[in-house]
């Protein structure tokens, strides 16, 4: 296939990338892969990758490596295996003009590696993305939920200043939900390629329906104190997003701030006991502590069945 930028979709974990990606996904000139976070964890902020060797044991059991069912070719370093993972996302859709994938975090250390690529930024309304999380048992509470979207929306702002804008596009969750062939359009545009039908069309080729405008604004019925919180927090992030905040932001004080960290650790561990259940959730923090290198392999090669099985 022709040389050319790789393309990457950034956003917060919750924001509908997947969905966004599977759309991508179905456009004839586009070979779009899932989340390669694994990655961008093998740069570092100064832009000094990892050794293979270490690079390999790192992604020896990691669930989303493994799901993408990519080979590590022989005798290349860290950048050659990378360029490599990109190819062969490229080379399983003969034709495609394009290749890209999805980023979570840290996704400006990508342009270590490819300094020219381009970027699809999606954003949504971090309460709704802190909601999501925590249906997911990622977080206890809003306060802390949506952490992790103020992080990711202030790395982009950071980068987007210093990226040409013709290397760059912002499409807000709740207008590609309201009118994706318009949103789709604008992203098609961006990318120098026509509209195709077919995005639209992804929920044959997936488990994921249609757009729901049902998923938008789900945080106006949540506590109103614990939306408080997480605005006190993202009140900056959401108005730069053009998101309204709800009234007056009250921080919370330092006890409730204490009481709310302490109920999101608790309500994370109860959520992966759950999951996994207790004789396996026992098991695993047994041999993280105690366990050979081989029995821990296998609790999380287990581990991440049952993540694979409880995620869409």
């Amino acid at each position: 296939m022709p040389e050319a930028p790789p393309i990457f979709l950034v956003a917060a974990e919750r924001s509908g990338s997947t969905m966004l990606r599977l759309m991508l996904t179905q456009h004839h000139d586009l070979a779009f892969a899932g989340e390669f976070d694994f990655l961008i964890d093998g740069i570092s902020p100064e832009g000094r990758f990892l050794k293979r060797a270490a690079f390999m044991r790192a992604i020896e059991l990691d669930r989303v490596f493994l799901h993408h069912g990519l080979t590590i070719p022989p005798d290349v370093n860290f950048v050659g295996i990378a360029r490599s993972f990109l190819d062969q996302i490229g080379t399983a859709k003969p034709g495609a003009r394009l290749v890209g994938a999805t980023l979570h975090r840290n996704f400006d250390r990508i342009l270590w590696l490819w300094p020219d690529a381009k970027f699809v930024h999606l954003v949504r309304d971090g309460r709704d993305v802190a909601l999501s999380a925590m249906a997911m048992g990622w977080a206890g509470n809003m306060w802390q939920a949506i952490r992790k979207w103020v992080e990711v929306e202030t790395l982009w702002r950071r980068m987007a200043i210093k990226l040409p804008a013709a290397r760059q596009i912002t499409i807000k969750y709740e207008m590609l939900v309201a009118d994706p062939e318009r949103e789709l359009t604008r992203i098609t545009d961006f990318l120098g390629v026509g509209f195709d039908q077919a995005m639209l069309d992804y929920p044959r080729h997936s488990t994921y329906g249609a757009p729901f405008t049902s998923s938008i604004g789900r945080w106006k019925k949540a506590d109103m104190s614990s939306v408080q919180a997480a605005e006190h927090r993202a009140a900056g992030s959401l108005l730069q997003n053009g998101y309204v905040l709800s009234g007056s932001v009250r921080a919370p004080s330092l006890i409730r701030r204490l009481a709310l960290r302490i109920q999101d650790r608790n309500a994370i561990a109860a959520h992966r006991r759950a999951m996994l259940g207790d004789r396996l959730w026992l098991k695993s923090i047994l041999l993280q502590r105690f366990g050979t290198q081989k029995a821990r392999a296998d609790i999380a090669r287990i581990e991440n069945e049952i993540i694979d099985r409880s995620l869409k």
